[in-house]
Formats: structure tokens, sequence, C-alpha cells
């Protein structure tokens, strides 16, 4: 398996996660290490995925166009 696949993969499943922890919160809340691990590790992990899998490419590839851009003027 690529490791674009298994990146994805690895994000979308933290971001279940994240979306099961804000739907299902309790009415007195999480319980503290809950609360710390979400806010100190899945979150941070979930944007870090996003933007390693999804806007990084992009933005080489727009930086790549823009320079091909620049030097054929």
């Amino acid at each position: 398996m690529r490791a674009a696949t298994w990146l994805r993969w690895v994000h979308l499943g933290a971001g279940v996660l994240m979306s099961v922890y804000i739907t299902f919160q309790p009415a007195d809340g999480w319980g503290d290490p809950i609360e710390v691990v979400t806010k100190n590790a899945l979150l941070p992990f979930v944007a870090w995925t996003g933007i390693i899998r999804w806007q990084l490419p992009r933005y080489r590839a727009w930086r790549a166009r823009r320079r091909g851009a620049v030097t054929s003027s």
C-alpha cells in the first residue's frame, strides 16, 4: 500500500474518532484523560495528517506552476 493511501486512511480514522468525541459528548463532559489525549494529541494529529496529505501537495504543485511561469516569461 502506498504511503499516501495509508496516510489518507489514518487521517480519516482519526477524524472519525474526533467526530465521535464531539457528537457523543456527555452532559458533564469527558474525563480529564480523554480531554487531554483528544486536545493535545488527536486534534493536532488530524490537522497534521490533513496538511501533509492534501494541502502540501497542492502547495508544491502551485509553487512549481508559478516557478515555471516565471522562468518561461
